[in-house]
């Protein structure tokens, strides 16, 4: 029943967690072997539907009846990893996934701690949500960089 109130829509390549590793910025469809559109369902398409929320500016899907679609995180490119932006980023991020209806909770968002070595404008990100109808959180990493 909980896989049902998830629902199923398209695979996306490069935002989902397959292809973290892929500096490209575009978004495209992924395929089978027998060239049918790949779909996700349940838990997984919950977690590609926060990761396409989160990394949408608000208001980018306006044209197509969306207005308030996506999240404020775009405000803070070009910044330092640091506490401030890590509140303001945590402000960002809870605000967007109110509007989602199959998240029923979220239960925790935190920040792996700031890795010189990486840089300050990576801002690694963990999300843990109660989706709807059930009682196991899902978790979601998120590498966002700055």
């Amino acid at each position: 029943m909980a896989d049902k109130q998830l629902y199923t829509d398209l695979r996306l390549s490069n935002r989902d967690f397959e292809a973290q590793t892929s500096d490209r910025d575009y978004v495209d469809l992924r395929a089978t072997l027998q060239r049918d559109l790949q779909v996700v369902n349940g838990r997984a398409n919950l977690a590609q539907a926060i990761v396409n929320r989160l990394l949408t500016r608000q208001g980018e899907l306006t044209s197509l009846g969306h207005p308030s679609y996506g999240s404020r995180l775009y405000l803070i490119v070009g910044e330092s990893n640091n506490i401030r932006v890590q509140a303001l980023a945590e402000i960002y991020i809870r605000e967007a996934l109110e509007q989602e209806q199959r998240i029923a909770e979220v239960t925790e968002v935190a920040f792996a701690p700031i890795n010189r070595a990486q840089g300050r404008h990576e801002l690694p990100i963990r999300i843990r949500v109660l989706p709807s109808g059930e009682n196991e959180e899902l978790t979601i990493t998120l590498p966002l960089n700055l």
